[in-house]
């Protein structure tokens, strides 16, 4: 009975909307008429009737007709311009269902991926109905069009353009005259073609199969998404009431890419990394197989071999004195929580301002709204104490992270240090968001990034062919077993592919997440798209 409420709510919101607007209708078209009554009885009484000059008489006369005139003006836009105002061709898409409809006459614009594919387009046997050929793929980016549930996504961020309302180009211009003036042909909306490939979006959701998570590729040069996965997804060819169940634990249409927050653990060790080493420290810091306790009271902090040992009833003797390379190689949580309180909350502040984690990042800048990431969530460092900053350091206490900036974090790296805005709409200019680190510091990170995938715990990344930096990251979950990241760029001399993955409740990185990210760049690999 539950799922029924949306229906007859919307059943009920449409009921009430068309009697307004046949009653407005009514009242405008009554006023007409009185006009032209009026109009007539003015016309046959003589011109110095009693009472009334010749002036009020004409003034009243050119009142009604002004009335009847913008009566039948407005109502006229309804068939010749009603695509110019997509709220009101919503409306009538919705809840117009009479078969003279101008909703009707609209062929809406196609969303396609960046080698032409159609991502949304018109079912060429109900033009009124939106198609969507690759399903849940690419869901969360293309949205829907649902004449009961009306749009989200792409399809609500550009339905302007779409439905050929608007002016920024002369194409647009163009065509917005064409459906204007042209009424023997249907109306057309503008295409919208995006940076997407889906054949790396497929590749992504495949390989995340039924496990609830999110992939985001970038190209680091110029800022293009080339992926926006997330699982689940559903189909929005068929949008049905219990989609919008807020019982359903899996939350099919959480964009998770964009809007999942999460500890980023180990990833979170690149942004310390680069702190440190732009304070001029890569050197040795002891990493005992007992831990490190930041502050009286804390618990230790420690390694995951001795955590392992601890399993297995045995000794670790602990890493020792070790550098950061072979820190960041070992993926050393010891070496890390020690690093962060001793940068301090000043520098790891000033660092992670310059990420501006507290912003939402812009992917799409559309003809009717904006799609944006949600912003970070991290206390301020100066807030911390020392045990809060051991744990920020390592990815892990209050701070929460969405995929995308973990990815753009990544794309910076592989740029020099300079992070580019992420956009979806190829048309775009790319523009520069700043830089995230140093030149200097990103090309001692990168070779660091490239040691743990050569012989580190992203070595399951080590695709043939390619050389490969990244960093894996285990993050504890409150709520249920360990999320599993992998974040990584490829090729290290001349980077063409960033990547974030996460795999909600994945556990180890290395053992979730690494192999979709082989997955994903062997395919890129063979596509061509990782070559010179």
């Amino acid at each position: 009975m539950s799922s029924l409420a949306p229906i007859l709510e919307r059943f009920l919101e449409a009921h009430s909307l068309i009697r307004i607007f046949r009653i407005t209708q009514g009242v405008f078209l009554g006023l007409a008429l009185l006009a032209l009554v009026l109009s007539l009885l003015a016309a046959r009484r003589d011109r110095t009737a009693a009472g009334r000059s010749p002036r009020a008489r004409n003034a009243l006369f050119a009142f009604f007709a002004l009335l009847l005139a913008a009566v039948y003006t407005y109502q006229s836009t309804w068939q010749l311009a009603g695509f110019a105002r997509p709220p009101f061709v919503e409306f009538m898409r919705r809840f117009n269902l009479r078969p003279d409809n101008p909703v009707a006459r609209i062929t809406r614009g196609r969303l396609l991926d960046r080698n032409g594919q159609e991502l949304a387009g018109n079912n060429p046997d109900d033009p009124a109905r939106r198609r969507y050929p690759f399903s849940n793929a690419v869901c969360h980016v293309t949205g829907y069009l649902s004449p009961l549930f009306g749009l989200s996504g792409l399809e609500q961020a550009d339905s302007a353009s779409l439905y050929g309302a608007t002016l920024d180009t002369w194409d647009q211009r163009s065509r917005f005259t064409d459906n204007l003036l042209d009424s023997r042909r249907r109306v057309s909306g503008n295409d919208r073609t995006l940076t997407l490939d889906i054949r790396l979006q497929q590749e992504a959701v495949r390989l995340l199969g039924d496990r609830a998570g999110a992939v985001v590729a970038l190209d680091p040069r110029d800022g293009a998404v080339l992926v926006l996965a997330s699982t689940p997804g559903f189909d929005p060819n068929h949008v049905t009431a219990d989609l919008f169940e807020r019982a359903d634990t899996a939350s099919p249409l959480l964009n998770r890419a964009l809007h999942g927050l999460y500890p980023p653990g180990s990833t979170f060790k690149l942004v310390m990394a680069a702190a440190a080493i732009e304070a001029g420290f890569t050197g040795k810091l002891d990493c005992p197989a007992g831990g490190y306790t930041a502050g009286p009271g804390a618990p230790p902090i420690r390694d995951h071999e001795a955590l392992q040992a601890d399993h297995d009833g045995s000794v670790w003797p602990g890493h020792g004195p070790i550098p950061m390379k072979t820190a960041i190689r070992l993926s050393s949580n010891v070496y890390f929580a020690r690093l962060g309180v001793m940068l301090g909350p000043a520098r790891l502040e000033q660092m992670t301002d310059r990420l501006a984690l507290a912003n939402p990042i812009p992917v799409f800048e559309g003809s009717s709204s904006a799609i944006a990431s949600s912003p970070c969530r991290l206390p301020p460092p100066r807030q911390q104490d020392d045990n809060e900053l051991a744990q920020m350091a390592i990815g892990q206490g209050r701070l929460l992270v969405t995929p995308l900036q973990m990815a753009v974090l990544t794309a910076a790296i592989a740029n020099h240090g300079l992070a580019m805005r992420p956009r979806l709409d190829a048309g775009a200019p790319p523009k520069v968001l700043r830089y995230y680190v140093r030149r200097n510091a990103a090309a001692v990170l990168a070779g660091f990034l490239r040691d743990a995938v050569e012989s580190g715990t992203g070595h399951g990344a080590n695709v043939k062919g390619l050389e490969v930096a990244g960093k894996t990251g285990t993050a504890q979950n409150p709520a249920g077993d360990d999320h599993a990241w992998f974040v990584c760029f490829a090729p290290v001399d001349h980077p063409r592919l960033a990547l974030a993955v996460i795999v909600e409740n994945g556990g180890a990185g290395s053992q979730a997440a690494v192999p979709i990210a082989a997955g994903l760049l062997r395919m890129a690999r063979d596509i061509g798209w990782l070559g010179e």
